[in-house]
């Protein structure tokens, strides 16, 4: 026998399962992610329809069976309709859903990944796009274990560095001395100010990140070594990364 689970959810993705009903992945305040069915949402007279859709932040019921839960109920809290409205948002939202459907297993709960979801899908509806998703995803590698080392050189351990280079295989920044000794593609060179922004993306308060001043150079440097480390991290592209490299 099944059991029921209320709980409020994320709705990251949503895939067609049937002529009338669709797949969903949540994340869960309870249970962390979770898969779950929806039957009879694309009718038009589904009552769960309003609180399913991709990106909502929803107060749900749902049926766990054995291999998959059943949403029962859906009543919506937020839609972050922003993030539907405008292409590049809608980009970035399911870049950050999908990051964190590949850093997290199934039916681990996790509050502070999910707090920290729900406040980025909040920051993408308001915040300048850029500047919400880049400081989203370097939090979302630290609450998934993959921080990188941005101060002292990874693999001898100097500080105060004139000169940076960043290793995704190494997991952060090199010195001049040990560059020479590294061999493979994917390192690059970063500025002192790409170094700052990165830090100050990852500790200072979200609500206070529209105070920074960016420069053109320190954003194509952070994107750059951003999208090479996730890609080592996760062993592949993300899908997203591509729509939102169309957009650019």
């Amino acid at each position: 026998m099944g059991e029921t689970l209320k709980t409020s959810a994320i709705v990251l993705r949503a895939h067609n399962y049937s002529e009338a009903d669709q797949l969903l992945v949540l994340f869960t305040e309870k249970m962390g992610k979770l898969s779950a069915i929806v039957k009879g949402v694309k009718k038009p007279k589904s009552k769960l329809r309003g609180g399913v859709q991709v990106f909502s932040h929803t107060n749900m019921e749902l049926f766990l069976g054995k291999n998959l839960a059943t949403v029962t109920q859906a009543e919506p809290i937020n839609t972050f309709a922003p993030l539907r409205e405008d292409l590049f948002r809608m980009g970035c939202g399911a870049y950050l859903a999908e990051l964190l459907d590949s850093l997290t297993p199934e039916g681990e709960r996790d509050i502070d990944l999910y707090r920290l979801i729900l406040s980025g899908f909040h920051l993408l509806s308001i915040e300048e796009p850029w500047l919400a998703v880049t400081a989203m995803k370097i939090r979302l590698l630290r609450q998934g274990g993959y921080q990188p080392q941005m101060e002292d050189c990874t693999d001898c351990g100097q500080g105060s560095l004139a000169e940076k280079f960043f290793s995704p295989e190494l997991g952060g920044v090199i010195c001049q001395h040990c560059l020479s000794k590294k061999t493979g593609p994917g390192i690059i060179k970063i500025s002192g100010e790409s170094c700052v922004i990165f830090k100050q993306l990852m500790n200072m308060e979200l609500t206070k990140l529209n105070r920074l001043r960016i420069s053109a150079n320190a954003k194509r440097e952070l994107d750059e070594i951003l999208d090479l480390y996730i890609t080592f991290c996760l062993g592949k592209k993300l899908k997203s990364k591509e729509f939102l490299d169309n957009l650019a």
